[in-house]
């Protein structure tokens, strides 16, 4: 008998003697087999939330659940991790945003809840819209201190689990404008008092908070806001709620002797700046609409007949020195130092005075900019020098009226005694602007703009991101072996080819017969 044919004969008797059954097991099973040892700990995620909706910059409340689904007790301290991403997933431009450390002791089958508070991204995200979503991600020991039997699901099981979507909302402005303004007497005279009446409305959806109102006295004939406005006096106003409006008062003193910026008029417009700190609208400078009994009223004020005003005497000189930055790169959203020199060139001390930041175009004219914020310099002796080093922050968002290109070119210019409430002997020589400054919203390669915020009268609707009709619960596992497990996605399925090749090996024999 040849060889073929005694292979033959033995399959055949072989299968006289019944189906041949193979046997298989579950991949999860031979993986636990190959790697016998002592049993370990399987810590997961197994819910987390967070704040709904928020901005750049904004803190933001993070609340997880830690699962030991394991079978051994994790013996020392871990931390959870919070991540933001343009993703569901972490990837290379996810940002850390913090850790929560987690104590030892968490038993087979318990959970530990955290909460914490972490800060979002300044800018967004490389990757997304500056008003789209943003993936908090959860991520358990990320140093890898603990010693699991799986540590491929401590991130990326999903929404509810480990990952929790803050649709970015940008704040409603506020938009305090003068709607009405009243003056008595309406003829005053240096030396006397002057009553000023206005009404403020905030026309926007957002809050306003307190402020000031500057009284401005400006020359006939010169266009406000040009640098010959002189603040005689100021109006504290209350913060007003959206869509409201309020009443100011303020009865102001006028000095016997003229300003000396004013000293050779007496026809003046008299016009109120209803955000005098730039809380509401950085746009610098603020101007009035030119509408006389909104926001302004034409005013004479002359020195009472008979009598001549006493000389100023002595006057300071203080003058803006040189103005640099701590970075030749300054990013929108983030923080930057400046450094600015102010010099007293003339013969008395100011006093306390205000120098103010602004950041203005390349080409360095202070006739528009974004105001940065003000410092207060107690006093400088003639012929001293100080050196102020404020901090600011550029703005991540601009009004809706700016458009700026993601990447461009800038200076920052240092305006001394802005409001000119200290006479001096030159008024020529106080301002002084830096060196040209890259600006760029980090991330971004030109194509986009800075983000903006809504129009004051555009109401923002409010976006929850999306989540799961059925809202996920926390995983409670009520043994040591795990009444439910967490798995790395995708879960294992009851359809897929490990369960058919594990429970029916009927098709198996089938699959045979066919080749007999």
């Amino acid at each position: 008998m040849s060889s073929q044919d005694r292979r033959s004969a033995g399959r055949r008797r072989a299968w006289g003697r019944g189906p041949i059954i193979l046997k298989f097991e579950s991949l999860e099973k031979r993986e636990l087999l190959s790697s016998a040892g002592p049993p370990l700990p399987d810590l997961v995620g197994s819910s987390f939330v967070t704040t709904p909706n928020a901005d750049w910059n904004q803190s933001i409340t993070a609340s997880g659940t830690v699962t030991n689904q394991g079978l051994a007790t994790v013996t020392t301290p871990f931390n959870v991790a919070i991540y933001a991403s343009h993703s569901v997933t972490i990837g290379p431009y996810s940002v850390l945003l913090g850790e929560v450390t987690l104590p030892a002791g968490l038993a087979p089958g318990q959970s530990a809840p955290f909460t914490t508070t972490v800060k979002l991204p300044s800018s967004p995200l490389p990757g997304m819209s500056p008003n789209g979503i943003v993936h908090i991600n959860m991520v358990i020991d990320p140093q890898h201190g603990v010693h699991e039997s799986n540590d491929r699901n401590q991130s990326g099981l999903g929404p509810g689990y480990d990952e929790a979507g803050v649709q970015i909302t940008p704040p409603q402005p506020a938009n305090l404008v003068n709607t009405s303004i009243g003056i008595n007497p309406s003829a005053p005279e240096w030396g006397g008092s002057i009553s000023v009446t206005a009404q403020i409305s905030n026309e926007a959806y957002g809050a306003a908070p307190a402020t000031r109102e500057a009284v401005v006295l400006t020359p006939s004939g010169i266009a406000p806001g040009t640098g010959s406005d002189v603040v005689i006096g100021t109006i504290s106003v209350p913060p007003i709620p959206a869509w409201s409006m309020v009443n100011v008062e303020q009865t102001i003193n006028l000095p016997v002797t003229p300003p000396e910026l004013l000293t050779n008029d007496s026809q003046f417009t008299l016009w109120v700046e209803p955000d005098a700190d730039y809380l509401t609208n950085p746009v610098y400078p603020h101007v009035p609409s030119g509408n006389q009994g909104v926001d302004e009223q034409t005013v004479s004020i002359t020195v009472p007949p008979g009598t001549t005003p006493p000389p100023l005497g002595p006057l300071p000189d203080l003058a803006a020195g040189a103005v640099t930055t701590s970075a030749s790169t300054l990013f929108w959203g983030q923080g930057f130092s400046a450094q600015a020199v102010v010099q007293n060139l003339g013969d008395a001390n100011p006093g306390p005075f205000v120098v103010r930041f602004i950041l203005v175009g390349a080409s360095g004219s202070t006739s528009t900019g974004i105001f940065l914020g003000d410092t207060t310099v107690a006093g400088l002796a003639p012929g001293a020098a100080t050196v102020v080093n404020p901090t600011f922050t550029l703005p991540l968002r601009l009004p809706a009226s700016v458009t700026l290109s993601s990447v461009g070119v800038g200076r920052i210019a240092e305006i001394v005694d802005p409001e000119n409430v200290i006479n001096q002997e030159f008024y020529n020589n106080k301002t002084a602007e830096s060196g040209p400054v890259a600006l760029r919203l980090m991330g971004s390669d030109g194509s986009s703009y800075v983000p903006n915020l809504p129009y004051p009268a555009q109401l923002l609707p409010v976006r929850a991101p999306v989540v799961p009709s059925k809202a996920r619960k926390p995983i409670i596992v009520k043994e040591p072996s795990g009444g439910k497990r967490l798995f790395k996605r995708p879960p294992p399925k009851q359809s897929s080819l490990l369960h058919t090749l594990t429970v029916f090996p009927t098709q198996v024999n089938n699959l045979i017969k066919q080749f007999v």
